[in-house]
């Protein structure tokens, strides 16, 4: 079910479509790869070094340059910088209210010496240990002592040779100073449906540094109107980055042995979401659906639909059907797409048969 926004035969503009979105697929892919090969080289070169420090220890301290910020240094090793997320995290566990930090940073020298003066004396008083972990110079993530030590390495790189295996290509990649993301999509359009038009992916996001948990996000890219727009339609999100236990001291060994299960995790998530069978089944539900909704919008219901051939009515059809579906994610789902169904909304109007 396309949307349509010229004056051409409706089964026209959708044919040229279908084709279209093959030719839209593969220059995502030409565009995306070297992206997505960026991030991996980044994650391979940026290894974070990590120092457990008693708060006691800690030495915040002004700058004083023309880029005036805040050093962290401890048991009298050089200071190094504080990335802005580092120091979000030290003002949190300190108490200090990001505002406050933002207002002092404001103020110039006297600021940052005000800010650096008030963090040492609220950790010198806490009896805690903290995990700094910093690249290249630069503290980049200030946590707690039991953080998990995730190694992005192994775990991006099961990622990788999971999608290859089962043929799915690098698109898109971002890599932050303190988390990255890199997504892989099946090189090939599906069409469940005359028309409709899609493509499958997983998307991988992680942080060495605790700015946002390991994820897998399964999604579909939609081709959703006539004029070649593509929306990305998240299917379902796994979240593999649980805490370990806060009561015990682990060993490096007991992190290798951690990062390498999520590692086997993720290319069993891997090979199950992107597997022919899976697709096939999302393609299935998506033609019933299809389906149904056609059925729904095209009926003599006025009772339960509005009446008449609006835009109203068909996103009342998606969402009659989200309502009559067992599965919650899903029924989330549809909820969403009836709410683009509405004018302004991206989705036009289904074509009556």
């Amino acid at each position: 079910m396309l949307s349509h926004h010229d004056a051409r035969p409706y089964a026209e503009a959708a044919s040229e479509a279908a084709a279209q979105a093959r030719v839209k697929l593969e220059g995502l892919i030409e565009k995306g790869r070297t992206r997505a090969l960026a991030v991996i080289e980044q994650v391979e070169r940026d290894i974070p070094t990590d120092s457990i420090v008693p708060a006691r220890a800690l030495n915040f301290a002004q700058h004083g340059g023309p880029d005036d910020r805040i050093l962290l240094g401890w048991n009298g090793e050089p200071a190094v910088g504080l990335h802005d997320h580092a120091l979000s995290q030290a003002a949190e566990r300190a108490g200090v209210p990001w505002t406050f930090v933002e207002r002092l940073r404001g103020q110039g020298n006297w600021g940052h010496g005000l800010l650096a003066h008030n963090l040492n004396e609220i950790h010198r008083r806490a009896d805690s240990r903290f995990l700094i972990r910093t690249v290249d110079g630069e503290a980049r993530g200030f946590l707690s002592d039991k953080f998990r030590r995730l190694d992005n390495r192994p775990i991006l790189d099961a990622f990788c040779k999971a999608a290859a295996e089962v043929g799915a290509v690098p698109v898109e990649g971002y890599a932050m100073d303190t988390k990255v993301a890199v997504k892989a999509l099946l090189p090939r359009v599906f069409e469940p449906v005359p028309n409709e038009v899609m493509a499958f992916g997983l998307k991988f996001g992680n942080s060495d540094f605790g700015d946002g948990a390991l994820s897998l996000r399964v999604f579909m890219l939609r081709l959703w109107c006539t004029n070649y727009a593509i929306t990305d339609e998240a299917l379902r999100q796994v979240h593999l980055g649980g805490k370990l236990p806060d009561d015990v001291v682990f060993s490096d060994r007991t992190y290798r042995l951690d990062s390498d299960r999520s590692a086997s995790m993720v290319r069993d998530i891997v090979a199950t979401e992107l597997s022919p069978e899976r697709v096939e089944e999302v393609c299935e539900v998506t033609k019933s659906e299809g389906a149904s909704i056609v059925e729904a919008y095209n009926s003599a219901d006025v009772v339960n639909l509005p009446a008449g051939n609006t835009s109203w009515r068909f996103s009342n059809a998606i969402s009659w059907i989200a309502g009559k579906t067992e599965k919650e994610g899903r029924k989330l789902d549809l909820m969403q797409i009836a709410a683009l169904a509405l004018p302004g909304g991206g989705v036009l109007h289904a074509e009556r048969n």
